[in-house]
This record gives C-alpha cells, structure tokens and sequence, in this order.
C-alpha cells in the first residue's frame, strides 16, 4: 500500500479490534480515535463531526489510504463525518476504503448484489447511503464495503454481551425470530478487509459485498451464542417484530466479486 501509512477510523471499537489484530502490516498502521486510545498503535485524535480537526488529523497522519470503518448511529457522526473525512483525505492525496452495511437495502427477502441501487427504510440505512454516495462522488478509486451484521466473542458483541449479562442475572432475552440477517464473524470479515485494501486502487474501486455463509434470525444468533457459551435456550425467548415498526425484515445480498478476487469463503456462525 506504499511508504505512508494506512489510517483506520473506528480502531477502538469492535471491527476496529479485529482489524488491528487481523493488519498485515500493523507498523504502517495509524489509527485515527476521538475518545480512547489503542494501545500499540500510533494515532490521531479528532472528533470526524468537526472537519477542522479531522482535516488537522489526517493531516498529521498522512496516509495512503484511509479505511473508515467508525460504526455510529447518528446522522451527524456517519454522513458529516464521511465528508470531512473525505474532504480531508482528498487533501491528503489519499484514498478511501468507506465500511458500510447491509443496511442501506429494503430487507424484501430478494437478495442484492453489489450493483443493486440502495434501497433503505430506515434512518441508519439512509444515512450509510448517503455516505456512500459522497464516498463514490469522491474519488474512482474510492471503495464502499458492505458488510452484514459481525458476530464476535471475546471481545463480546452485542448479543454475546447481552446474553452473557442476563444469564449471570437469571433473565430471559427477547429476540426477533421475523428478521433474517447473514451475519458473519468479525474476525473472518476484518481478514477480509485487509485483502481488500492491499489490492491496487484500481481493483480496490467500488462496491464489494461481504455476507455471511447463512441466513439466520436474530433469534437464531442468539440460539448459536448461547451454545457456545454452554447457557441454556431457556433464557432466550423469539418473538416477533412490532407492527408497523421500520425495520428491515429479511436483508439478503450476495457477494459474488469478493469469493472470485479475495477468496471469500466465510464459515457458518459459531458452528
């Protein structure tokens, strides 16, 4: 990826970690952090909703290639952010790996591939959407990576965090058994990633699918992370979405570029 280094958004949280553990190269590595640091690793701080700071850190940085995988569930924090960074990185000379989701598609149950125009029907979709939008008017060689909901243990997800708290208390979790998601290990993605980003710009370009081997309920990753965990299935409980509630139900899409270019060949969900 040449002499400057590669800057990485997000690094300390969960797919943060896994990429850091997962850099092929973690001396040519910077992350970029806005609260707390990651240990080992040279770093920026800025708060990506503020484009001075985010322009001052990139600057310091000086990357060849900017992966922005920060996860966030707000307007302000994925599209302002995704600009400044852009803008920053553009002054920089520098190219942008951009993580989406799965997110920005209806979630019909008719799986999407990696040319299939956005389709979301809620906020956090519409927003990595249109991030994904100013990512792809940036650059061609600007990279837009959707990845489907990360499984991970040790660190714990959130569903892995959630059963373990309630078994230690004795309570019964409630999952969605109506929404179907491909979900993937963290760990197996971040590789992924990694593979991605060493290709030269011009193959790097565009949108890349990351799904997972199968399609399971919330209420089945639940059921998977329990037996993992040896907890009983007593303690999980499947029920059904809402109505009326602006949720993706069934979120399919397939990943045909990634298995021909990167290998990906991702393994069922804790089995």
């Amino acid at each position: 990826m040449g002499d400057r280094p590669v800057l990485l958004t997000g690094a300390s949280g969960l797919l943060g970690h896994w990429m850091l553990r997962a850099a092929p190269d973690p001396d040519a590595l910077v992350a970029l952090t806005s609260r707390r640091r990651v240990l080992g690793i040279p770093d920026v701080r800025a708060d990506l909703r503020d484009r001075g700071s985010t322009m001052a850190a990139v600057r310091r940085a000086n990357p060849s290639l900017v992966i922005h995988a920060a996860y966030a569930k707000d307007r302000a924090s994925i599209v302002d952010a995704t600009q400044h960074l852009i803008d920053a990185a553009a002054s920089a000379g520098a190219d942008v790996m951009f993580i989406s989701s799965d997110a920005v598609f209806a979630g019909d149950g008719i799986a999407r591939d990696e040319a299939a125009v956005p389709d979301p029907v809620w906020d956090y979709g519409r927003w990595k959407a249109e991030a994904e939008r100013i990512v792809r008017r940036a650059s061609d060689h600007a990279g837009v990576v959707r990845l489907p909901l990360l499984v991970s243990v040790a660190p714990d997800d959130h569903v892995v965090g959630k059963l373990r708290t309630s078994a230690g208390r004795n309570e019964t979790t409630q999952w969605f058994a109506d929404e179907t998601r491909r979900p993937a290990m963290a760990s197996e993605v971040a590789t992924a990633l990694w593979r991605i980003a060493s290709l030269p710009p011009e193959v790097r370009s565009g949108v890349w699918h990351l799904a997972g081997a199968c399609r399971l309920s919330r209420y089945e990753i639940a059921q998977r992370v329990a037996d993992h965990l040896g907890l009983s299935h007593g303690l999980i409980e499947g029920v059904k979405t809402p109505d009326g509630a602006d949720r993706p139900r069934d979120l399919d899409f397939t990943d045909e570029r990634a298995r021909a270019t990167i290998d990906w060949h991702p393994s069922p969900i804790l089995r």
